[in-house]
């Protein structure tokens, strides 16, 4: 997958300076345990306050294509002479079982034994609480690259975390990624929820307004994970301060897990209405053929850091969401969604391991992402898009210029995550 210039490069790079200025499923899990959280209402909103800086609007992102496969045996890199013979390799999933990253994750591991050299012994297996599942895999996981995080996003924000130990994203070994991570904002039953108007309307037409103007709602319910809301997590305060800055009606609550299965089941309890997801927008038409058509669900903006395109069955509905923010409050919006979101469905090995290894996982991995039918087919059904592979280099190479770029923008980051959470989230002050 080339790497194509973003929409939120530029805006953070000038952003940045400005401020600096001021497989068989299952087998055990060997990290530990997460500890439950307890579900938390956010506050209502407020009258939003004006953006700190301003930069010229950023390049406009094109979105990357997808690998075409040619037969299930097309040659692949070369790898270096390495065999897995005997061993067992573990792929590890940083989500919990159900989602997409999982579903998708076990699709991929099925195939993997026979283009691993060895033809190992693959098993797939989770850890949900991700801060753990990092810092295992920095500090404890064994590194004969027989342990594999397979991440929902690269997770850079850790790095720049004391209880991650600071351990810089760009320490592990890449060895790629698989889906592009632009992100849509997905509502179920809009017409049910937030009135008869919600069915034509974009998410900025709400600016301004105390309610939707009806529905069983009246305004954008929308929850995060209890870790990430706690956190400050940069993609959930880029959808919280959006939302702010239009001055839409909405409304977040926090829960212990908020992956897709999670997200339908409270969609279907009324819980939420609401969602901010990468992939969504592409299953949907694969899962639920019939919601996109009949109205259920609605794409109300492309939430970046690339252009949301079409799916198997229509454009998007609604444009992007940068395009009702002005210069500074784009800046703000692509200092947090743009850095941490530059790849999706990714694969590393932990810091240690050998370049040598390291090559030959990622020769094995990219040869049957990109020229397996069988399993392009599989990925595709789960995923609602083919897998476009981003290779070893790039995804290495991506993954530092993004970490000076969150590194850079980390003081914008810094005072919107003690705003908005001080202005919303109250009690995740202190911990």
């Amino acid at each position: 997958m080339k790497i194509q210039p973003s929409k939120w490069l530029t805006g953070v790079a000038l952003g940045a300076t400005m401020m600096m200025a001021l497989v068989a499923c299952g087998g055990d899990d060997p990290t530990p345990a997460p500890a439950a959280s307890a579900p938390a209402a956010a506050a209502p909103t407020a009258t939003p306050k004006p953006a700190p800086t301003a930069t010229p609007r950023p390049v406009e992102r094109k979105p990357a294509a997808t690998a075409t496969p040619t037969s299930s045996e097309a040659a692949a890199p070369a790898a270096p002479a390495i065999s897995f013979e005997g061993k067992t390799i573990r792929i590890v999933a940083n989500s919990s079982p159900g989602g997409g990253t999982d579903t998708q994750g076990r699709v991929m591991a099925a195939f993997m034994s026979k283009y691993i050299p060895g033809n190992p012994r693959v098993v797939f297996t989770n850890q949900p609480n991700k801060p753990l599942e990092y810092l295992y895999a920095a500090t404890e996981a064994p590194t004969d690259g027989t342990y594999v995080s397979w991440n929902s996003t690269p997770q850079l924000a850790f790095g720049f975390e004391e209880d991650t130990k600071y351990i810089k994203r760009s320490t592990f070994q890449a060895l790629g990624s698989t889906i592009d991570p632009t992100r849509s904002w997905m509502t179920y039953d809009p017409t049910g929820n937030l009135g008869a108007d919600a069915a034509t309307k974009c998410l900025a037409d709400f600016s301004g307004m105390s309610s939707t103007g009806g529905g069983e709602h009246g305004q954008f319910l929308l929850a995060d994970e209890i870790s990430d809301i706690s956190e400050g997590n940069p993609t959930f305060l880029a959808s919280v301060y959006a939302s702010e800055q239009l001055d839409i009606p909405f409304k977040y609550f926090a829960f212990d897990t908020v992956d897709t299965n999670a997200v339908k089941t409270m969609w279907a309890r009324g819980d939420i209405n609401s969602t901010v997801r990468s992939s969504l927008w592409y299953r949907f038409p694969v899962e639920h053929p019939d919601w996109i058509p009949s109205g259920l669900m609605r794409s109300y903006a492309g939430m970046g850091p690339g252009t949301l395109r079409a799916n198997a069955q229509t454009e998007p509905h609604c444009p992007d969401v940068r395009d009702a923010l002005n210069d500074e409050q784009d800046n703000v919006f692509n200092s947090m969604m743009g850095p941490t979101n530059y790849a999706s469905k990714s694969l590393w090995l932990p810091p240690g391991t050998s370049d040598e290894i390291a090559d030959a996982m990622s020769a094995a991995f990219e040869k049957a992402l990109t020229t397996d039918k069988d399993l392009i087919s599989k990925y595709a059904g789960v995923a609602g898009e083919e897998p476009g592979w981003m290779d070893r280099k790039a995804l290495g190479d991506a993954t530092k210029e993004n970490e000076a770029l969150l590194q850079g923008s980390a003081a914008i980051i810094e005072e919107q995550k003690n705003r908005l959470l001080s202005k919303f989230f109250p009690q995740y002050l202190g911990g």
